[in-house]
């Protein structure tokens, strides 16, 4: 939380078993994680997923804040930014870098024989996988198509919820070649569903979009790998707090998104993924 700078006054986190965020005004933002004892990285990812959401909704500017406007204007854009300082930030090598001395720290002797990039080469490991939240950058897509397929049959009337489990495990091995072992690992991981949130999904995969366009604009402006590299994540954040986070609810989101980056482009994403992981 203080790497990427979250105010520690305004924002807390706690402990739940799905992460998520929620906010009461921008003077009141509050944060959950998961700790699992075996998978250390993963909470350190959520607090960085969800301190994503937090910081979007700290910058709303001050005049707007106790308003109906000050909040986030849609799930793409706020995804976009938690999706950005998890995946495009945290998992750079860069970010790696400059916070593998206190994970190093923290859990020796686990990691004396690792170094900075060997960290970094097991965060960006690509697989395929059973849970969404712990999917890497490239399969995690397939795991919103999987789900947006399913939301359409059903709204359509073609799938009842009954049907639900074995076509998620058929379009599990269909997508991502695995056999989905309990429905807690499969169609029950997620809240959304149960809490109506049908439709939700797919702002995930345009928020992915979205931020490789928001880092594609960013590097014209100035090197964000050195600002990464030096801990001036303040940097990052003032370029979206300007663009983005002060305006809450105030600008149409496709047409805030496009007054940075121009259309929205998947070649753009494509590209970042490729030159990251090839």
């Amino acid at each position: 939380m203080n790497v990427i700078g979250l105010d520690r006054e305004r924002c807390i986190l706690g402990e739940t078993e799905h992460p998520y965020t929620t906010d009461f005004s921008k003077y009141d933002v509050r944060i959950t994680t998961h700790y699992y004892e075996t998978m250390p990285a993963a909470s350190m990812y959520s607090v960085i997923h969800e301190g994503g959401h937090a910081l979007y909704e700290l910058g709303v500017a001050d005049d707007i804040a106790l308003s109906m406007l000050g909040s986030g204007v849609s799930m793409a854009i706020h995804e976009s930014q938690s999706r950005f300082y998890e995946n495009i930030i945290g998992r750079s090598e860069a970010f790696c870098a400059l916070v593998f001395p206190k994970i190093k720290e923290i859990f020796s002797p686990l990691l004396d024989g690792v170094d900075a990039h060997g960290f970094w080469r097991m965060v960006t490991k690509v697989e395929p996988s059973l849970v969404r939240t712990e999917a890497d950058e490239v399969t995690y897509c397939l795991h919103i198509m999987i789900r947006y397929e399913l939301e359409k049959r059903m709204l359509s009337g073609e799938l009842k919820a009954g049907d639900l489990p074995g076509e998620w495990n058929r379009l599990y091995k269909e997508y991502l070649g695995i056999d989905v072992p309990t429905d807690r690992e499969g169609v029950l991981q997620d809240v959304h569903w149960s809490e109506g949130l049908i439709g939700y999904f797919p702002s995930y995969a345009i928020g992915s979009a979205y931020g490789a366009q928001y880092l594609k604009e960013m590097q014209k402006e100035f090197d964000v790998w050195e600002a990464v590299r030096t801990g001036n994540i303040g940097k990052i954040s003032a370029w979206l707090e300007n663009r983005i986070w002060r305006h809450g609810r105030m600008i149409d989101p496709c047409e805030l998104f496009e007054s940075i980056c121009g259309p929205l482009d998947a070649n753009v994403f494509a590209d970042y993924l490729e030159n990251k992981y090839n």
